[in-house]
């Protein structure tokens, strides 16, 4: 029986192969425009696919609030549910979202670095079923510190987003 979860599944897994096998061949073939629009496809609809949570969860309240915080600001913004759509059994459930921009020239800022990128996880280990916390320190990489390192709360992030609105919300502000 093929349920929407098991074709899912098996989307996925063929994405996942098509996704390595056009990586190589463009990495060995050099600058091929149809392998890298279908590479660009098949990786958009992945994204889709780990976009989209498990049963019965939903993004976190305060990982909800920063993205909607970040788009709002015109930063880009990234969510990711594990385990991949079809696993069965026991696992546990994490979600990564990420939000970031580039600096530009109208930003006014001299620093080492070209970006603001904030990843935090959360995870469901000890929670009731459908329940997240926050994992681990995330990680940041900012203009003052290119290399990385813990990020700050999700309080602290929302006011450097804020603070750096990028150009979109920019633009919608002045309208």
């Amino acid at each position: 029986m093929n349920t929407p979860q098991t074709a899912s599944a098996a989307e996925y897994e063929r994405l996942t192969r098509e996704q390595t096998q056009l990586t190589r061949a463009l990495r060995e073939q050099g600058d091929n425009a149809a392998a890298t629009a279908k590479l660009h496809a098949v990786t958009l609809r992945l994204r889709e696919i780990r976009a989209t949570p498990p049963a019965g969860y939903t993004l976190p309240k305060a990982a909800a609030d920063l993205v909607a915080h970040a788009e709002a600001h015109g930063w880009l913004t990234l969510v990711e549910w594990t385990p991949e759509p079809g696993y069965e059994g026991d696992c546990e459930v994490f979600v990564t979202v990420q939000v970031g921009r580039r600096v530009v020239a109208s930003d006014g800022y001299v620093g080492p670095g070209d970006r603001w990128v904030y990843k935090l996880t959360w995870h469901s280990r000890d929670c009731p079923p459908g329940r997240l916390r926050r994992f681990g320190a995330g990680h940041a990489v900012t203009p003052d510190y290119p290399a990385g390192g813990y990020a700050p709360s999700v309080r602290d992030i929302s006011a450097v987003i804020s603070t750096h609105p990028g150009a979109v919300a920019s633009r919608l502000a002045a309208q």
